[in-house]
């Protein structure tokens, strides 16, 4: 970005910066975000008649663009630039137009400045740089790539383990030798001793399930694959346990990542579930609409279905049911003496249309019963939550009968349980925010202290960057949740650099280019939603009691306001009465629409 400055600085453009800069100032707001930024730039150029061209692509225009804060100092501008995605510059412009690079710490120092909570001769602030972490880590190169996880790591391994194929050999004999369910042996026994026996031994079950009949059960033909050095987990019938064999077969002669990623899919590793959502009501009937409880109970119960049901076609498919194999998927959230009429104060409670899907619920300790009895908001559970983790654990252990194979966390609370749970069980951990705080609220970092007393942001900020970082894999609805847009900074982005001040700075919180970032569209129930015309899959009797609630039903207790032209086409958005929500906005932008 300092060639971009040069040629403002070099050019007839100077003037023009020095007055911008001047204009800045007389607006009375020295910390400046990007919308202000390119508003006030608008106005100059409107302000001084200057022509289009200049407006849209003068050298000081795409500097503009670049920008995305200003602080205003005494006698200079603390500028930070975004060049391109997941990547800042910060400069210091004096007002002689000098141009002068900053590193992180003192952008933070800067910001702590703003809010007169800059205390240097106290002693130095704590830093937090995860940074370090990485360093034995693969990293994305190209920011198309972010939130491609999975596939960067199967290009990845193929091309290290393709340099050394005995190391590779070596690697993939291990890890066949690791799966079990509930102590049974899965895919090879003990009579594949290497990784040269491995390899004849394939080619020799190939030939032998070839002269078999393509639908031919694995039941029939088990025994003499067990002779062979192979258990159930290949497939359920002759053709599938081919397929398979061959995909293994090709990986060893000549690994690349797309017969990696298919043989991969086709292993059966995971049984055990655990989706972590403590705070709310979770319920599957009554709890919507109550504090804390929207759109992440009906997330959370959907998944835990969708799960459910993927586990089992794979188990299936794998030729598992021999060996009666079901998987079991476990909600794990709190327990609420005083459950006001719902059922959160049953421990176990079955989800509905599931085989083997359970929420389970455990009490936070009775450290005070008057507030532990009762709902707690999920801005003030944080103390709960580490003595919650070790009764959750023992609770998960018996409901398992052993360790689960999977934790995902949900919010930054269960994020953090499931911080708490994958590191003492030794399990993979799966990390899912639905909402960072941080980006929701303006400036809540910068200005926590004002506000900890209702939000304990130190507490959430803190738990989201733990989590974050010792999390094996992060799911992102989008790859803008993650990195933004080339204007926009993502809610992750945001946790990359900032400031808790007189608490800690953090000069790096998170590798937005780890391939731990997966983006994964959550979907939606396609027998809920659907396209307007399917009119014969409408409910008639849904129909007709919700145009009651909505038109004609006088109910004081449940129904607020008239409808003064029930001509008109309804707008309808369910979420708490809350500025964050943008209700007015919405409907002030469905108002204006000419469709």
């Amino acid at each position: 970005m300092s060639e971009l400055f040069q040629a403002v600085i070099a050019s007839e453009e100077k003037t023009d910066l020095r007055q911008f800069t001047s204009d800045l100032r007389v607006l009375g707001n020295k910390y400046l975000l990007r919308n202000d930024i390119v508003n006030a730039f608008a106005t100059y150029c409107t302000k001084y008649e200057k022509p289009q061209q200049f407006h849209k692509s003068s050298h000081l225009s795409k500097l503009i663009y670049y920008v995305q804060e200003i602080i205003l100092e005494d006698d200079s501008l603390c500028i930070l630039l975004r060049p391109k995605i997941a990547g800042i510059e910060i400069v210091r412009l004096g007002d002689d137009l000098t141009v002068e690079q900053m590193t992180v710490q003192e952008l933070l120092d800067v910001r702590d400045r703003f809010v007169n909570h800059f205390h240097p001769q106290e002693g130095d602030i704590l830093e937090l740089d995860f940074d370090p972490f990485y360093d034995y880590s693969p990293t994305i190169r190209d920011p198309k790539n972010i939130g491609k996880g999975v596939q960067f790591l199967n290009r990845y391994l193929s091309s290290k383990l393709f340099q050394d194929p005995r190391q590779w050999q070596e690697t993939l004999f291990n890890f066949l030798g690791i799966h079990r369910y509930n102590g049974v042996q899965l895919l090879i026994n003990e009579r594949i001793k290497s990784q040269e026996q491995l390899s004849e031994q394939v080619k020799k079950a190939l030939t032998f399930v070839s002269d078999l009949s393509e639908e031919e059960p694995y039941e029939r033909f088990r025994l003499v694959l067990q002779m062979m050095g192979f258990e159930a987990g290949w497939g359920n019938t002759a053709a599938r346990v081919h397929e398979t064999l061959g995909i293994l077969d090709e990986l060893i002669d000549s690994p690349d990542p797309q017969a990696l990623e298919a043989f991969i899919s086709r292993i059966p590793m995971i049984f055990k579930i655990v989706l972590v959502s403590p705070h709310g009501w979770f319920g599957q009937e009554g709890v919507l609409g109550r504090p804390d409880t929207g759109g992440q109970v009906v997330y959370v119960l959907d998944q835990a279905k969708s799960l459910e049901k993927q586990l089992q076609e794979d188990i299936h498919l794998a030729g598992l049911d021999s060996l009666g194999v079901k998987p079991k998927v476990i909600i794990l959230t709190r327990l609420i003496p005083n459950s006001d009429g719902t059922r959160c104060n049953e421990r176990l409670e079955k989800v509905h249309g599931t085989e083997n899907a359970w929420i389970l619920r455990v009490p936070f300790r009775e450290f005070n019963p008057k507030l532990t009895q009762n709902w707690i908001s999920r801005f003030e559970i944080w103390p709960y939550l580490e003595t919650y983790a070790i009764d959750a654990e023992k609770e998960l252990l018996a409901e398992f009968q052993g360790k689960p194979d999977l934790i995902v966390g949900n919010y930054s609370d269960g994020n953090l349980v499931a911080f708490l749970l994958s590191r003492k069980l030794k399990t993979t951990q799966c990390n899912i925010a639905h909402a960072l705080e941080k980006s929701k609220y303006l400036f809540s970092n910068l200005y926590w202290q004002e506000s900890e007393e209702k939000y304990h942001f130190s507490l959430q900020f803190t738990a989201d960057i733990i989590a974050m970082n010792a999390a094996n894999c992060i799911v992102s609805s989008t790859y803008q949740e993650i990195v933004g847009q080339p204007d926009s900074v993502g809610q992750y982005e945001s946790y990359k650099c900032f400031t808790m001040p007189d608490l800690y700075h953090v000069v790096n919180g998170i590798e937005l280019f780890s391939p731990k970032f997966n983006v994964v569209p959550p979907g939606v129930n396609e027998s809920v939603y659907f396209p307007y015309t399917r009119i014969e899959d409408r409910v008639q009797g849904d129909r007709d009691r919700l145009n009651e609630l909505l038109f004609t039903l006088e109910d004081p207790e449940h129904v607020f306001g008239k409808l003064d032209d029930p001509q008109k086409r309804p707008l309808f958005s369910m979420a708490r009465l809350d500025r964050i929500k943008n209700l007015t906005g919405l409907a002030e932008l469905f108002g204006k629409s000419q469709e």
